[in-house]
């Protein structure tokens, strides 16, 4: 499909494709209609995000911004001046500084008088005695296979700090939804700086995740989807470079995507795959976020392949694994917590690893990282793991591992499972797990959700809450499993009942601005990509009510280049493509027409 996707490009001017509304685009949150969030907070600062979106665009634009201790923003704390253009896809971060400590803000931008929906936000606890911790730990959220009611309900239930998402926050694969409001945009599998913006685009609409985003701070790291498939450092089992191109451009575009668009701080700004990085919760904890994937992954083997047990492979690069295994052997503190994206408890069947993409497809360097633990003596180490759709709690047994006590497992794993991604088949039935694999305490195959985990001076926690549907928007939660590990004991045992959270601040209101909506303003112009541009335009709108629309492009002097009907647009969001490989370099006006509304692009075409 995609090569005739592209042929068909190369032979007509305009081909126009409109889907049925799937994430709405509230008119009230203009022109920040992606909305808000915030992330990686350290004791002082917090990074805080949103996504301009003005028709006409405006380039370069400054937006406002506010910190308040309250909703109502009568205690101002900090506030600036931020600009964006269209090199970041107007996209905008800024880096709040000068906070206190385990302290929750709230914070919104503005633009000429029209404010986005405030966020809220909670900076990290510093110095000694700090007593516990919440987090809300997620993973895989495909947003064709179902509704993000994990999303929400984490949201809503406002008992938690922070919120860890361990990758797979965006597929790569085209249109194939069985829901009707649920197909992925661009419809096609995305490859270029252009396709994974408009993807991040269709995701941040959820409502749902929008609404997480507003509510919490997220700590977030990549996966494989958000570039391809399995991928590592040199490639992809998604990626076929014959049909789609070279695979270091499609990364990079990926990953600039992602930068972007998720509120992330850069460890290296010189170093855009460097996102491996530490956060300092006090004295209790120390979360290292590691990158399993791009950076400095060694290709995925067969499970019977001599090159398994290779001293040389690795899933983190050189440099990595000796940032983690120093930063680690100096802490002080009562947990040392990694969050990662791939299980690293072992999963064999007769010698040989199940799935080659885990830490089973590189033993040794497991084994090098089991023994920096034992060696220096660090007590309490917790792994935290996404990827594979399913819910584990598991010991990291070492040689001699006893499945009744729990002597020798070097420390424990929490995986989660899927927000909405499709659960994984494990290769064995589910009856047979706790024989054949005796490490493994708890695993279910069958459900979507997430974990909280709880951790405090005595013992980490992990609560597994089961979402029952994800293709409806009604749903309930009901918790399917409780497993904790005491301080300095390294295996784990079940709870009898859930961790029970504190009292938190009031959730952020669901409040905007003016709209700045002009009367019978029915067209909104998200996007033009790319721009510059040198050939084929993608322009992605939205039509708050059907309307026979035409796109007409003029250039600096009014005069008409191309115009094309486009047919009766649907409510919701709508795309136009056009080939402008022969209009000579210059600056263009696109116009979206309608009976009773327009909207327009300034685009630049270079040679």
């Amino acid at each position: 499909m995609k090569k005739i996707y592209t042929l068909v490009l190369l032979f007509v001017s305009f081909q126009f494709f409109a889907q049925s509304d799937r994430s709405f685009l509230d008119p009230a949150l203009a022109p920040f209609y992606h909305g808000v969030a915030s992330g990686d907070p350290l004791p002082d600062r917090v990074i805080i995000w949103t996504r301009i979106t003005l028709d006409p665009p405006v380039d370069p634009v400054t937006v406002s911004w506010q910190m308040a201790t309250d909703t109502l923003f009568t205690n101002i704390v900090a506030s600036g001046n931020a600009t964006t253009s269209v090199d970041k896809d107007y996209t905008i971060k800024v880096d709040v500084t000068g906070l206190q400590p385990d302290s929750w803000y709230y914070y919104r931008f503005e633009y000429n008088g029209n404010r986005s929906i405030t966020g809220r936000t909670h900076t990290m606890p510093s110095g000694m005695n700090v007593d516990s911790i919440r987090i809300a730990v997620v993973s895989c959220s495909d947003y064709q296979n179902g509704y993000f009611n994990a999303y929400r309900d984490i949201a809503l239930r406002n008992d938690v700090d922070y919120v860890l998402h361990l990758g797979d926050y965006i597929y790569e694969y085209g249109a194939s939804s069985s829901l009707s409001d649920r197909n992925h945009e661009p419809t096609t599998e995305i490859i270029t700086i252009t396709d994974y913006r408009i993807r991040h685009s269709l995701y941040k609409l959820d409502a749902d995740l929008r609404l997480l985003h507003q509510q919490l701070p997220m700590i977030a790291v990549w996966d494989d989807h958000e570039t391809a498939n399995n991928s590592w450092s040199g490639g992809a089992e998604n990626h076929t470079p014959g049909t789609e191109g070279d695979w270091e451009a499609r990364k990079k575009s990926g990953v600039q995507a992602y930068i972007e668009w998720m509120p992330i701080r850069q460890p290296d700004p010189n170093d855009t795959l460097r996102i491996w990085r530490e956060f300092n919760f006090g004295d209790l904890i120390d979360l290292y976020m590691l990158d399993t994937r791009l950076e400095g992954r060694d290709e995925q083997v067969g499970a019977t392949s001599s090159a398994l047990n290779d001293p040389n492979r690795k899933i983190i690069s050189a440099d990595q694994f000796a940032w983690l295994t120093s930063n680690m052997k100096q802490s002080t503190a009562k947990w040392q917590v990694l969050g990662q994206q791939v299980m690293m408890a072992p999963l064999r069947v007769l010698g040989a690893p199940l799935n080659t993409d885990q830490w089973d497809g590189y033993p040794v360097q497991r084994q090098q990282l089991y023994d920096s633990v034992i060696n220096n003596n660090i007590q309490n180490m917790v792994v935290l793991t996404g990827d594979i759709h399913t819910s584990w709690a598991n010991d990291l047994p070492l040689t001699g591992y006893n499945s009744s006590t729990g002597a020798n497992s070097v420390g424990v794993e929490f995986v989660t499972t899927s927000v909405t991604s499709e659960n994984s088949p494990l290769g064995v039935p589910s009856s047979l797990i706790g024989t054949l694999f005796p490490h493994v305490k708890y695993a279910n195959l069958d459900n979507h959700g997430y974990y909280i985990l709880d951790l405090n001076r005595n013992r980490t926690q992990a609560d597994f809450y089961n979402i029952n549907t994800i293709t409806s928007r009604s749903y309930t939660v009901s918790v399917d499993a409780s497993w904790y590990t005491l301080d300095g004991t390294r295996h784990l045992q079940q709870a009898s009942g859930i961790a029970v959270g504190g009292i938190y601040p009031p959730l952020a209101p669901y409040n905007a601005g003016t709209t700045g909506i002009k009367e019978n303003h029915n067209v909104i112009t998200i996007g033009a990509f790319p721009n510059p541009f040198f050939s084929q335009v993608v322009v992605q709108y939205y039509t708050y009510e059907p309307e026979a629309m035409r796109i007409i492009v003029t250039d600096m002097d009014g005069k008409v280049i191309l115009e094309k009907n486009l047919g009766m647009s649907v409510q919701g969001l709508n795309y136009a493509h056009f080939d402008g490989s022969k209009l000579a370099a210059g600056m263009y006006i696109i116009t979206l027409q309608g009976q009773k509304s327009k909207a327009s692009k300034r685009l630049l075409k270079v040679y």
